[in-house]
C-alpha cells in the first residue's frame, strides 16, 4: 500500500508525536507499504526553512518549506502543490492525517484529495480547559475547519478509551472513534554505548530514584515534582527544556532543595541511561493535553515503575493499569503522591521482580493498522 502521512514535524525534531510518526513510518516500510512523510522544516532562518527531500531508513520524508511558528503553528507554503505532485506521481493509496496540525485545513481545498482514503490519527484536542485565553480565542475559528476535517475523515484513531468522554472535539463523530494505542521502537533509541557510569553518578547513594522526562511547560505539572521534594527523601531528576524553566529553577532555589535537579536537554544516550537506572520514572501532568505519555511506553520498556497522575481525560492512568508495575495517585494531591513513592520504596524489591510486561511494540500498532486502512480503503472504493 501507498501511505502518505502528513505530520507537523519528524526527527531529528524532538517530540513524542514526531518519534511515533518515525517508528510507525518505518514499521511500515518494513511491512512492504511504500511510505512518505510531509511535514514542516523545523530548521528555521530569520523567516522561513526551505523544502528537503530525503530517504530516511526507507521513508521519504519531505520537510516542506515553511514560515517560523506564531503561537506554536508554522504556516506551510507550497503545500497543496506538493500535495498533488504526490498524489499524481505516487498514486497514494491512503493519507494518514496526524492532528493538531493547522495546516491540515488546506486539504479541505483541494477536490481530488478528498476523494482518497483519510485516516486521522487524534494525537490531542488543540485547546483544553487549562488553555490560555489566546489559544481559546484563536480555536473559535479554528474549529469549523477541524469538524469539517473530522466529517472527511473515514476513521480517527485514539489512544485510550480514557480521551473520547472528554474530548468536546469528539462528541459528534464517536462513531467514527477507534481505540488503538500507540506504539514505539525504542532500540532504535538504545544504542550499545550508553553513558551509565554518567548516569549512575547523577544519583545519591540510598534514596528512591524518580526521574521525570519531557517538555518544561504548564500541563507537565513538574511544579509537583518541585514540591514534593520539600517533603520526600526520594531524590529527582527533571530532564528536558522548556519556557518554564527559569521559574522551576527559581521555585528549586527558594527552597534551597538539594534532592531535585533540572537537567536541560538530554541526548538519547543520556536518556537511556537515566532511564536504565533510575527506579521510577513520574508522569504527573495534569491536564489531558497530555493525552497518552509516549515516555510512559519508554519506561516500560526499560521494565521501569511508573507512576502517573489520574487526570481527567488524559491516557496515562489507563496506561498504568495495563502493567504490572504501574501506580497512579490523584492529580495534583502531592500527598497522595509521597504515600504512592512511599509505597513503592517499602515494597520495591518485590515490585521490581514482576516479571517484564512491555505490551506497546510499534509493529504490533502498525499491523493494526493495516486493517483501518483495509477497511477505510472498502468503505471508499
Amino acid at each position: 500500500m501507498k501511505i502518505l502521512h502528513l505530520g507537523k514535524y519528524y526527527p531529528p525534531f524532538h517530540g513524542g508525536m514526531e518519534h511515533y510518526l518515525q517508528d510507525l513510518a518505518e514499521a511500515q516500510v518494513k511491512q512492504g507499504h511504500q511510505v512518505t512523510v510531509l511535514v514542516h522544516n523545523h530548521q528555521h532562518g530569520m523567516m522561513t526553512a526551505p523544502t528537503q527531500v530525503e530517504h530516511v531508513n526507507g521513508v521519504q520524508v519531505i520537510r516542506q518549506k515553511s514560515t517560523r511558528p506564531v503561537l506554536f503553528t508554522p504556516l506551510m507554503l507550497g503545500f497543496n502543490r506538493t500535495l498533488k505532485r504526490l498524489v499524481h506521481e505516487q498514486q497514494i493509496d491512503c493519507l494518514h492525517l496526524h492532528w493538531p496540525n493547522p495546516t491540515l485545513a488546506l486539504l479541505l481545498f483541494n477536490t481530488k484529495i478528498k476523494k482518497l482514503p483519510w485516516l486521522i490519527r487524534w494525537h490531542a484536542d488543540m485547546v483544553t480547559e487549562s488553555s490560555s485565553a489566546l489559544l481559546k480565542l484563536i480555536y473559535r475559528l479554528i474549529r469549523p475547519i477541524e469538524q469539517a476535517l473530522i466529517n472527511q475523515s473515514d476513521c480517527i484513531l485514539i489512544s485510550s478509551p480514557n480521551y473520547i468522554p472528554h474530548s468536546p472535539a469528539l462528541q459528534k463523530n464517536r462513531s467514527k472513534c477507534q481505540v488503538l494505542p500507540l506504539g514505539i521502537s525504542p532500540l532504535v533509541k538504545n544504542p550499545k554505548n550508553l553513558p551509565v557510569k554518567w548516569a549512575n553518578d547523577q544519583w545519591p547513594d540510598h534514596k528512591l530514584k524518580v526521574f521525570n522526562l519531557g517538555r518544561l511547560t504548564y500541563y507537565k505539572n513538574q511544579k509537583l515534582l518541585i514540591e514534593a521534594a520539600r517533603k520526600g527523601t526520594h531524590h529527582t531528576l527533571i530532564a528536558g527544556d522548556g519556557q518554564l524553566r527559569s521559574a522551576l529553577q527559581t521555585q528549586i532555589n527558594h527552597a534551597q532543595l538539594s534532592n531535585i535537579k533540572l537537567l536541560g536537554r538530554m541526548d538519547w544516550q543520556q536518556v537511556n541511561a537515566l532511564y536504565q537506572s533510575c527506579d521510577v520514572f513520574c508522569l504527573p501532568s495534569d491536564d489531558r493535553a497530555e493525552s497518552f505519555g509516549v515516555v510512559l511506553l519508554e519506561a516500560m520498556w526499560h521494565d521501569k515503575i511508573i507512576l502517573v497522575a489520574d487526570t481527567q481525560g488524559s491516557g496515562m492512568a489507563w496506561l498504568a493499569q495495563q502493567y504490572n508495575k504501574g501506580f497512579v495517585f490523584k492529580s495534583n494531591d502531592t500527598q497522595d503522591f509521597l504515600a504512592q513513592l512511599e509505597h513503592i520504596k517499602n515494597h520495591l524489591d518485590e515490585i521490581k521482580q514482576r516479571p517484564k510486561d512491555f505490551k506497546w511494540p510499534i509493529e504490533q500498532t502498525a499491523q493494526s493498522l493495516n486493517h483501518h486502512y483495509q477497511s477505510i480503503k472498502k468503505e471508499t472504493s
